[in-house]
């Protein structure tokens, strides 16, 4: 496999690894091609890093005036809220839900279902060695 790389200048050089492989040149308009790519992805990177700041700002926002709400319905038995301005409603819903299958609470119920930390132990050990192994490909950028 061949290591790229892309200059702020749009120029690109390329150095194999040292895997010693057939290295397949690239026509010229693929490598212009990749270049640009590369920066586009790169600016688009830098982007989304901005809107998911800007994301988690106002979803700390939204989780306090959220609880601020549902405190005051709670506190009031308010079923709902009539919003005169859009025409909806905010309703006050409960509902239930399952905890996750993360590894310490699968453990802690097989050692509850089994009745033995030996048995539980290993059959997790049997999971975690049996479990497929999946691979994604994908980009990382590094700031040198």
């Amino acid at each position: 496999m061949a290591n790229y790389t892309v200059n702020s200048s749009d120029t690109m050089n390329m150095n194999s690894d040292a895997q010693n492989l057939p290295i397949i040149q690239p026509k010229e308009n693929e490598l212009m091609n990749l270049t640009h790519a590369v920066v586009e992805w790169k600016r688009l990177q830098g982007e989304l890093s901005e809107l998911r700041a800007a994301m988690g700002e106002r979803r700390k926002k939204m989780k306090a005036l959220e609880e601020i709400i549902l405190r005051i319905m709670k506190n009031h038995n308010i079923g709902a809220l009539d919003l005169k301005n859009s025409g909806g409603r905010v309703l006050y819903k409960k509902k239930k839900a399952k905890s996750g299958l993360g590894g310490k609470n699968l453990q802690e119920l097989m050692v509850q279902f089994f009745n033995s930390q030996e048995r539980a132990t290993e059959v997790m050990k049997y999971i975690e060695e049996h479990r497929e192994i999946v691979t994604r490909e994908g980009l990382a950028y590094i700031d040198a």
